[in-house]
């Protein structure tokens, strides 16, 4: 009977402090809507791991229940045990509305990757641009001009403003040779080639270019050039960087190349008029187109300062093409597709000039 009495008076004890409202300091410890701040952390203390927040103390580690009763409520002190259990519930349920309204960090996106740019043919490699043959033909025409123009001071100033293109082209083709997959007796020193050429290009584009120490310091380059062609090692070269890019072996200076690429396109118009004379000089007009396609690849090469622009890329894109046919009508003798070949060089040559100022 005093066991009943007992249990009967505890629950209703319970009631009477935590349902009802006889006394508000059990309400306001057990309510999430406390205004006492959640108590922090202590230093040191490990953070609850994601999906862990909406656990509470009496579901993980509290006392037992029986139904919504603390089980500790039938002995020493069930008041005490009743309002923990709650000021848990409520404590545990504030840490969950928080780690929820962290969320979770989005994944980084990596930026979308740009394709490399290709040069105005869409070429992939030097070989692609200009074949081996045709490389070295052309280095041997520049040599043998260069050699006409550096015999005497009479015939380098009657020539002087053509000797600047010839030997960037010439400077261009050793880059070529440098890069390109195949052999060549002097492929070592071609970076001593292409230096060298391109001082020849600036001396002559120099206001002083037209002097007799102008003259001696092109030839000695020259000089210096055709026994690296023929295969010695001259004593007294500069130090040259390996590798360059086709527009940094020319200081960047378009200029010259397109001066190069004009004179092309002006030799064959004068040149080649009907089937019979691509005939007789099929053998210059097929190295010229070839000369031409390997000029227009290089024009969107790093050092330039077009590569990147498609705008540019497009106008040049017929001049590579163009060469192409040119050189492969005078290989077959097909006169309407050296037509079509001239026509697209010069419409390229005609929608660059207006645009776009080297």
């Amino acid at each position: 009977m005093r066991c009943g009495l007992l249990l009967v008076g505890a629950c209703g004890l319970i009631v009477s402090v935590v349902g009802c409202g006889g006394s508000n300091e059990g309400v306001a410890k057990g309510t999430a809507n406390s205004n006492e701040p959640t108590a922090k952390p202590e230093k040191g203390e490990a953070k609850r791991p994601k999906g862990e927040g909406s656990k509470t103390e009496a579901a993980a580690g509290g006392p037992k229940m029986i139904g919504d009763i603390p089980y500790d409520v039938f002995f020493d002190k069930p008041l005490t045990v009743a309002a923990n259990t709650q000021t848990g519930a409520a404590a545990s349920t504030t840490v969950a509305a928080n780690d929820a309204s962290k969320g979770t960090p989005a994944a980084d996106t990596p930026a979308p990757t740009k394709d490399a740019p290709k040069d105005a043919g869409g070429a992939t490699s030097v070989k692609d641009m200009i074949d081996k043959d045709s490389l070295t033909n052309e280095i041997k025409n520049v040599r043998n001009y260069l050699a006409g123009k550096t015999a005497s001071v009479s015939a380098y100033n009657s020539s002087l403003l053509e000797i600047a293109p010839e030997a960037a082209t010439l400077a261009v083709l050793a880059v070529a040779v440098t890069k390109h997959p195949d052999d060549f007796s002097w492929k070592k020193n071609a970076k001593y080639v292409r230096d060298l050429s391109w001082k020849i290009a600036e001396t002559t584009l120099s206001k002083d270019g037209k002097t007799k120490n102008s003259f001696d310091s092109v030839a000695e380059a020259f000089a210096k050039i055709d026994d690296i062609l023929k295969g010695s090692e001259p004593a007294g070269l500069p130090d040259a960087e390996a590798d360059k890019a086709f527009g940094d072996a020319v200081g960047g200076n378009l200029v010259a190349i397109m001066k190069r690429i004009k004179k092309g396109e002006e030799v064959l118009k004068t040149t080649i008029s009907n089937e019979a004379g691509l005939k007789k000089e099929a053998e210059k007009t097929a190295q010229e187109g070839a000369l031409l396609s390997f000029l227009g690849s290089i024009l969107t090469a790093p050092g330039f300062g077009w590569d990147g622009d498609a705008e540019f890329a497009a106008i040049a894109k017929p001049l590579v093409d163009g060469g192409k046919q040119i050189s492969e009508a005078a290989k077959s003798g097909n006169f309407t597709l050296y037509g079509e070949g001239i026509v697209k060089v010069s419409k390229s040559c005609n929608e660059c000039h207006p645009k776009f100022k080297p």
